[in-house]
């Protein structure tokens, strides 16, 4: 099995394991859900087992799960930041009326402390120097493209 295989069953887990964990809230108030519960259980034991009979161990599938669910912060991070500008601009237009106004201020608020609480989600972080490298380099890819973006060609001289 590949390495690619490998992560993208690893992801498979974890996706199963989200859906256990939303299904068990859901399952205080409806008792029906404990059998696709236990069905999705079964299906990560499976998992489990058909990486293990192909040599993956716990420690790769460990390090895909945390490799993955960094990525998954950086990704949040740097979509709450968009988010921030975009409700910015949207601020700065003197068209806007006192309600739509007041709407975005509270967007705005309520996007700056989730995205505050993520920071510090990765400042305290025991990966705090590999979540901020991914970070960097993330923010350092945005900026990239954006310059590419903005790039205006001037049109070719001829003599």
């Amino acid at each position: 099995m590949d390495e690619k295989e490998t992560r993208a069953h690893v992801e498979t887990l974890q996706s199963l394991q989200r859906n256990i964990n939303f299904l068990k809230k859901a399952a205080e108030n409806n008792p029906s859900l404990e059998k696709t519960i236990e069905k999705l259980r079964n299906s990560q034991t499976q998992l489990y087992e058909a990486l293990s009979q192909h040599g993956v161990t716990a420690e790769a599938v460990h390090q895909v799960i945390i490799e993955n669910s960094d990525k998954q912060l950086v990704n949040e991070i740097m979509r709450l930041q968009a988010a921030k500008d975009k409700i910015n601009k949207q601020l700065a237009d003197p068209n806007l009326t006192p309600q739509n106004r007041q709407t975005l201020e509270r967007s705005f608020a309520r996007t700056k402390q989730v995205h505050a609480d993520r920071w510090d989600e990765i400042i305290t972080s025991p990966r705090r120097a590999e979540l901020i490298r991914l970070t960097e380099q993330a923010i350092t890819k945005k900026l990239e493209k954006s310059r590419i973006r903005d790039r205006t060609r001037e049109p070719s001289r001829s003599r």
